[in-house]
């Protein structure tokens, strides 16, 4: 799923409804920001446990999983 939103002069953007709906984000929430290996990966703020399963099941591209996980292992800590 790709959205696209455009950023006000503030830097400011509004979260696609989809991605809303998809991590339960509520008004007053914190959103995490990651980024790995040049990707942006939005998240709600919490400890990955399974790093290999998040990102198959948030990346649909031919990466190899889990060579982008032994080379960013620092970026989940």
């Amino acid at each position: 799923m790709a959205k696209e939103t455009k950023v006000t002069s503030k830097y400011q953007t509004s979260i696609p409804k989809e991605v809303r709906k998809l991590l339960d984000i509520k008004p007053g929430k914190a959103v995490e920001w990651n980024i790995v290996r040049g990707m942006v990966i939005v998240n709600m703020p919490r400890k990955i446990q399974h790093p290999t399963k998040f990102l198959i099941s948030q990346v649909k591209m031919n990466v190899d999983a889990v060579k982008l996980v032994r080379e960013s292992g620092e970026d989940f800590k």
